[in-house]
């Protein structure tokens, strides 16, 4: 898990291969072309002096409509060289991968949109990594997979019941904004889809330039009790809980598979704690649907923090063993 700092700076880095890149292979044609048609090397020397001469033309304001007209002309025999070779008018101009900063990373003395695309990109990668599913949508989630009967706990079906709580998930994910969504409790037996929705919340939310952080629960108290109890030298500890902390979104996986002890209690309820505080949401996935054996696994101060968070119950049948016996929707 990297903190959006160290984000940010791998994708300015990509963005300056990019540039570099687009550079190296701007000379290599420029190398080529000026081997292959006669004339050109002047006829850019050309275009740079009188480049220069309106430069200063404009600097004086003097002679500005002749200087323009010759830079012009100029031009225009470069780019009927290159077309005579059949190459376009900027076969010898980089190619870079943003039009708007030409692969600076800054545009108009700010961060230009291509860094924030990169850092999309690489939180998502990074996300499907921990989570071994990809960050699909909400149009991947088929309802044919839940029972169309009619249940009379719910007086519907319990595919009408979820096509309607995926809807409001949806929503959720359409119009997050970190003051004012709340955390959600995704609960429901293994198989229903529960992580399927946190990530596909997630992609839709990583789309509108916010930061999520997802963490599978065993995985991520397994490492901090580990970094907390053996050589810790750079901090990592520290780092993981303020990432996780500070994220816009932090997604909680799997609640109740974790190993249980003093130092899970103690470091979870600090971080739930945390993030009501600072009013980050913050969205649990569990298999724990016992809100007393939720309580006895993580004490009553716990329990109370999460049942601030509204429920969201899943509903259904294992749809991973449907699909793995090679049933339909």
């Amino acid at each position: 898990m990297r903190t959006k700092s160290e984000l940010y700076q791998a994708a300015l880095r990509t963005v300056a291969v990019r540039r570099q890149t687009a550079r190296a292979l701007a000379q290599d044609a420029r190398a080529q072309a000026e081997a292959a048609i006669p004339g050109l090397l002047h006829a850019e020397e050309e275009v740079r002096v009188r480049g220069v001469r309106c430069a200063l033309a404009g600097a004086t304001g003097t002679g500005r409509a002749e200087a323009a007209a010759a830079l012009a002309d100029a031009k225009k025999k470069l780019q009927q060289l290159l077309a005579q070779s059949g190459r376009p008018a900027d076969a010898l101009e980089p190619k870079y991968h943003c039009a708007l900063c030409q692969d600076t990373g800054i545009q108009q003395g700010h961060t230009c949109t291509c860094v924030h695309r990169e850092m999309q990109r690489l939180r998502r990668e990074e996300i499907e990594a921990l989570s071994s599913l990809s960050v699909s949508s909400f149009d991947t989630m088929d309802l044919g997979y839940y029972p169309n009967t009619p249940d009379p706990a719910l007086g519907e079906s319990v595919r009408s019941y979820m096509g309607a709580l995926l809807a409001d998930l949806k929503d959720y994910a359409e119009q997050f904004s970190p003051a004012l969504r709340e955390s959600l409790l995704l609960i429901g037996n293994a198989g229903l889809g529960k992580t399927h929705a946190a990530l596909a919340i997630a992609g839709r939310v990583l789309e509108q330039g916010f930061d999520v952080i997802y963490v599978s629960s065993p995985d991520f108290f397994a490492r901090l009790e580990a970094l907390h109890f053996g050589a810790d030298p750079a901090g990592e500890e520290e780092t993981l809980l303020r990432t996780a902390s500070a994220a816009d979104l932090l997604i909680l996986d799997d609640l109740g598979t974790e190993f249980n002890s003093n130092f899970l209690i103690t470091t979870l309820y600090s971080l739930l704690n945390n993030r009501l505080g600072a009013k980050l949401p913050t969205i649990v996935t569990t298999n724990v649907t016992d809100g007393s054996l939720l309580e006895k696994l993580y004490t009553e101060k716990i329990s109370s923090r999460l049942s601030s968070f509204v429920p969201c119950r899943f509903l259904g049948e294992d749809i991973r063993t449907k699909l793995a016996q090679g049933e339909q929707p």
